[in-house]
């Protein structure tokens, strides 16, 4: 068979009265099917898992395929079975993945699929996997993942992956970007649009959620510029809706410790969300530096935990060599651990979010605030934060004679002064020390043998 011949197929005076199918000698399986129209189309006869199918490979002519063209293209299919796959369903793959790198370049999707993209590609520092069809992250790539990122996934309203949340019945799902203006194509997106998003959260009493989504917009908004996805970034010129922040004085009094201390333990929780509270308070670290600990993290032997770099704050991570933080454990601290192991240790995480349809997650950040949030009531003292009880830990311990710089070593505070620089001492026994110190303080507060020391004045 020659171009010729398939020429002069399409000519009127050659067309069929019926249509039919014509084979190709030396390629097996490929033919070409001519129409009484005058139209030629290659096809591709083919057997898989014993099911007989036909691919249609394109039509013959001008502007479409030429017979090497379909020689090409049968090969290709040939190759595929040979590696037992289907040709057709390989081709649908092509086809959709070169559909969404068209609307990639071209900024076609809407603000739902930029999100999308902005969480794997930025965000969690994946690629997405013709061959699986899903996103994976690659070892090779060099880019760092963002600390936490499902917390920012969440709060732009991308869920895919994440562990589903038990909600109260009777309060309403909190608005978001993917919500909220998801549908909207991302070019036709309007700074107006973005700023009365940002002002509906202040106007339910969120204004810090508000700040934090909004570095969030104008971090995912300059990544989309930077990759052609819109002309320019929406957020351009847009203030924080939130106003300025007041750093937080709360501090919890030893009456307030003793009070929290002793409801947690009929508190409307999980067994290891109470644990989880009180060892925030006796090791005076962060609520995400908990909520994701493994149990690899932890060497009891030694008395020590050991916070990994991904899991520190993002100006330690960003330093030129960051090194994981280390936690001497107190006696009481060890107690709470031993405690959380005979309820968790099957898994990896210490905290392990045991409703993930994941293989294994931890809690989200939120859950111990939610936790006290939802309690408040319960526990009948001002209110406070999970992180009102790091600031409680710290103040407590300097009120007990303790160093600052010691109790800033606890914290892994940067001080940011040129001694940081050329103090190489990696205080772990000060560390040791102060939390000891702290622990046997917490005991005697806890228990009711505290009333000979003074306490410490409460802040608002």
């Amino acid at each position: 068979m020659t171009t010729t011949w398939l020429e002069s197929r399409q000519e009127a005076r050659n067309r069929p009265q019926k249509r039919y199918d014509a084979t190709i000698d030396g390629r097996e399986g490929l033919m070409v099917r001519v129409f009484p129209s005058g139209a030629v189309s290659f096809r591709f006869r083919y057997t898989n898992d014993g099911k007989r199918r036909v691919m249609v490979l394109g039509e013959f002519g001008s502007g479409a395929l030429s017979l090497a063209e379909a020689f090409d293209l049968h090969h290709q299919a040939q190759r595929e079975l040979e590696r037992n796959l289907d040709p057709i369903e390989e081709r649908r793959k092509r086809q959709e993945a070169e559909q969404r790198a068209r609307e990639e370049r071209a900024g076609a999707g809407t603000i739902a699929d930029l999100v999308e993209q902005f969480v794997h590609r930025k965000l969690r520092a994946e690629r997405w996997d013709e061959a699986s069809g899903e996103w994976i992250r690659d070892e090779k790539n060099k880019t760092k993942a963002r600390k936490r990122p499902d917390a920012a996934a969440a709060l732009l309203g991308y869920t895919a992956g994440l562990p589903p949340r038990k909600r109260n019945g009777s309060r309403k799902p909190v608005p978001n970007l993917v919500s909220t203006l998801g549908r909207i194509k991302a070019r036709e997106l309007t700074k107006r649009q973005l700023i009365a998003f940002l002002d509906g959260i202040v106007d339910r009493g969120s204004p810090v959620t508000a700040n934090r989504t909004y570095a969030l917009l104008r971090q995912l908004f300059d990544w989309a510029a930077a990759k052609d996805l819109v002309p320019a970034s929406p957020m351009a010129g847009v203030e924080r809706p939130g106003g300025e922040e007041r750093p937080r004085q709360r501090v919890l009094t030893a009456d307030e410790i003793r009070s929290f201390w002793a409801k947690l333990d009929d508190a409307d929780m999980a067994e290891p969300t109470r644990l989880a509270l009180k060892f925030l308070l006796i090791t005076a670290q962060r609520r995400g530096e908990i909520t994701s600990a493994k149990w690899t993290d932890f060497d009891l032997s030694r008395k020590v935990w050991t916070i990994p770099v991904e899991l520190l704050k993002s100006s330690h991570a960003r330093k030129a060599n960051p090194e994981p933080h280390l936690v001497p454990l107190s006696a009481l601290a060890i107690d709470l651990i031993n405690k959380l192991k005979l309820l968790t240790r099957e898994g990896s995480y210490v905290l392990p979010a045991h409703v993930s349809n994941r293989h294994s997650a931890p809690y989200s950040e939120g859950v111990l605030t939610r936790a006290v949030r939802q309690n408040a009531e319960h526990f009948s003292i001002p209110h406070f934060t999970p992180h009102d009880l790091r600031r409680t830990a710290a103040s407590f311990m300097t009120s007990l004679k303790i160093p600052r710089l010691h109790v800033e070593k606890v914290l892994n505070h940067s001080t940011g002064d040129i001694a940081e620089v050329y103090d190489r001492h990696d205080y772990f026994q000060e560390k040791r020390a102060a939390l000891e110190k702290w622990g046997k303080h917490l005991s005697a507060i806890v228990e009711g043998k505290d009333q000979k020391i003074i306490s410490i004045a409460r802040h608002g």
